[in-house]
């Protein structure tokens, strides 16, 4: 599998200079991409399993794309530059109104994901209540768990960000916010759940550096995302694959723990109704008259 860090030029992407052409169906290679939601190295130990496993599964030729940032990756997948794309809820709506996309699947814990509130591990107070005045951090502007639900539930508890708290600010990924938790630059932040809790798991965050006070409400966040014009037996593998992994095999269960999840489920544009009403009222989507 190839690791591509940035964008290359259209024309050197097989099938850019003819409309409507799947790829996969011409060379057996697709351009996957995913959510630079983690450092370079964090993407690759959590997305590289998965992704060779759906090589070996499927004979696909598949090159991975790291996008600059969300947006980004909304954009490259609009211009047809990505087959296969592992959207966070927002993106993924931004990618359906703009382009189509298609849902393909999600992990099963993607049906009720959640925000975590992060302070310091001395701290003393225990509720977001309690940080009226102090300094506080979303995740990226575009991230469904690190800002758009968070901001929801905040606003419609009554606590609008901007007035609340003494400074809002946006980090550049979770791992980040958690990072600046720890090392005092904000008092509070919020951030992916699984993130965190991965960080906490492997030593680069501990108990001595931060501690969870709340969590959000759920949401159904994350899923990979097709383009419309794949082909149907292209997007029928890369589904069969991903809903073949099985927790109780020893292999399939370690590409599933690096992923966070103990299966994958087939996923629908429904599954997005309370993301899209959040994006909706945050005006960072068009109502197109959508559900």
């Amino acid at each position: 599998m190839k690791y591509v860090l940035v964008f290359l030029a259209c024309a050197t992407l097989i099938g850019c200079s003819a409309e409507n052409v799947d790829p996969a169906a011409v060379s057996g290679q697709i351009t996957v991409a995913v959510l630079p939601d983690q450092s370079k190295d964090a993407l690759l130990t959590r997305h590289g399993p998965l992704l060779a496993y759906l090589e070996d599964k499927t004979s696909l030729d598949i090159e991975l794309v790291i996008p600059l940032d969300y947006a980004d990756l909304v954009d490259q997948f609009d211009a047809g530059h990505i087959d296969l794309a592992w959207f966070g809820g927002l993106t993924f709506i931004q990618a359906q109104q703009r382009s189509q996309a298609a849902p393909l699947a999600f992990r099963d814990v993607d049906l009720r994901f959640t925000s975590c509130y992060l302070t310091g591990a001395s701290e003393s107070r225990s509720t977001v209540r309690e940080f009226a005045g102090e300094q506080f951090s979303f995740g990226p502007q575009l991230s469904t768990s690190g800002h758009l639900m968070p901001r929801y539930f905040l606003e419609r508890d009554g606590l609008y960000p901007e007035q609340f708290f003494a400074t809002t600010r946006h980090s550049a990924g979770h791992d980040e916010t958690a990072r600046w938790v720890s090392d005092g630059v904000v008092g509070l932040g919020v951030t992916n759940c699984f993130i965190v809790q991965s960080m906490l798991e492997n030593g680069s965050l501990s108990d001595d550096d931060i501690q969870i006070i709340e969590t959000t409400p759920p949401y159904s966040d994350y899923v990979w995302a097709v383009k419309p014009t794949m082909e149907e037996r292209t997007r029928t593998k890369l589904l069969d694959a991903l809903l073949a992994l099985d927790a109780s095999d020893p292999d399939d269960r370690a590409i599933l723990r690096a992923q966070g999840a103990n299966a994958y489920l087939p996923a629908a544009p429904d599954n997005f109704v309370l993301v899209r009403r959040a994006a909706k009222l945050s005006g960072v989507l068009e109502d197109d008259g959508a559900r």
